[in-house]
């Protein structure tokens, strides 16, 4: 098969990383595999053994068998690129990346009724999909990789001191990077932090500091420290505390959307309420006070980490989209013109031109549409078609959506 994905960026992310696996170890299965980029900015030396060519997006292979949307901005794209078949690999439920009643939240939103095919890499991302849109979404679970993810040498010798590890994306409030810290704040532990994304404040107790690190080194720096402590509020399937019970460490963690597909509370790591910063922190005292408990956990978690292979999970992604091929393809053109609508709002957006404050939900009428765009719409007369198309349907979506995102998951 010929095969691309296409990337929202290439910098260190876990997300990124996932797709990397993917990539590549399709790539070493006989596949033609290319990622695609809008811009062709660094590269991806931070992930080992990356062999997978990087095309920029107008440089799409035309013979393409599939393509792979692999987050919420990459997926209008489908709508203007030749494939035979088109997927959504979703990661997370990407309308919580967003303010709530914005914009932003809106078009996320709409990239989940586009007329794709759905695969996803944790059970409560595909019974959300199912709940919320109707969508039956292939599973395809992540994996852990023993040759990047085991007990290896530290960077530095342990002191007296336990050593605790933050690791999460300091700029991005979700991360919970900043809780994280205040838990740390008052306990007798040594502090050492790991963000793809800002740095820590000078008030946060934090004895040493990494950004960027390529992902072959991650080993050393969880083999390094006794117990990594992790309070995001969203999450997909959430890598870090698997890898770190691979490399021989204990997990205390929040209670987040896919802490389950892996985690067991008080079997191979500690579960604590989301945000609850004095339960957590006499989580961190407890794994330091009981060393009983903390050699449970790290057996336990060493075990947890044999049983995701990548293999397995390449196996049943393979299977997925060669079945796929077999399935004529939908040839109804008004679903196509339904896409390409969803596809220019989103290019409205990102030009501005709807916004929070002016956006279709909040206007009262058509003339009010026409005001606003009367300078675009004498240049770009298609516009006045795929607006008055939002403006009929954006009240019932948006109604539909918030009411989606108070159900229980």
């Amino acid at each position: 098969m010929n095969i691309a994905y296409i990337l929202p960026g290439i910098g260190v992310s876990g997300g990124i990383s996932v797709i990397c696996q993917h990539a590549n170890r399709l790539l070493k299965r006989g596949h033609r595999v290319s990622l695609l980029v809008d811009y062709l900015q660094g590269n991806l030396d931070w992930f080992p053994n990356q062999n997978v060519p990087i095309l920029p997006v107008n440089n799409t292979p035309k013979d393409l068998d599939i393509l792979i949307a692999t987050g919420w901005t990459t997926s209008f794209s489908l709508a203007d690129l030749p494939a035979k078949k088109k997927f959504y690999f979703v990661q997370s439920d990407e309308t919580r990346f967003h303010k709530p009643d914005s914009v932003y939240q809106d078009i996320t939103a709409l990239s989940y009724l586009l007329d794709l095919q759905y695969f996803t890499e944790a059970r409560w991302i595909r019974s959300w999909l199912k709940t919320n849109f109707g969508i039956n979404a292939g599973l395809v679970p992540n994996g852990l990789d023993p040759e990047l993810f085991f007990p290896d040498s530290p960077l530095e010798e342990r002191s007296e001191k336990p050593r605790i590890l933050l690791e999460g994306a300091i700029d991005l409030p979700y991360k919970g990077m900043k809780e994280a810290f205040e838990v740390v704040s008052n306990l007798d532990v040594e502090v050492w932090c790991v963000s793809s994304l800002g740095t820590p404040k000078p008030e946060w107790k934090c004895d040493r500091f990494f950004s960027q690190v390529p992902i072959d080194q991650m080993k050393n720096i969880y083999s390094s420290c006794d117990i990594l402590l992790k309070l995001s509020s969203v999450e997909g399937f959430f890598g870090p505390p698997m890898e770190m019970m691979a490399c021989g460490g204990t997990v205390v963690v929040g209670e987040v959307t896919g802490y389950d597909e892996y985690i067991v509370d008080g079997e191979n790591a500690l579960v604590v309420e989301q945000a609850n910063i004095d339960q957590a922190r006499e989580a961190v005292q407890r794994l330091i006070n009981d060393p009983k408990l903390r050699n449970k956990l790290i057996g336990n978690g060493l075990m947890t980490a044999k049983e995701w292979s990548w293999e397995k999970s390449i196996d049943s992604l393979e299977d997925l989209l060669s079945r796929s091929l077999s399935v004529p393809q939908d040839a109804r053109p008004t679903r196509a013109l339904c896409d390409r609508a969803i596809a220019n709002y989103y290019k409205l957006v990102q030009q501005g031109i709807i916004n929070d404050d002016n956006r279709p939900g909040k206007l009262t009428n058509k003339v009010a549409i026409l005001d606003i765009y009367k300078a675009h719409l004498s240049k770009h007369s298609w516009i006045l078609d795929i607006l008055i198309f939002m403006y009929n349907s954006a009240k019932t979506l948006r109604s539909w959506f918030k009411n989606s995102l108070t159900r229980p998951q």
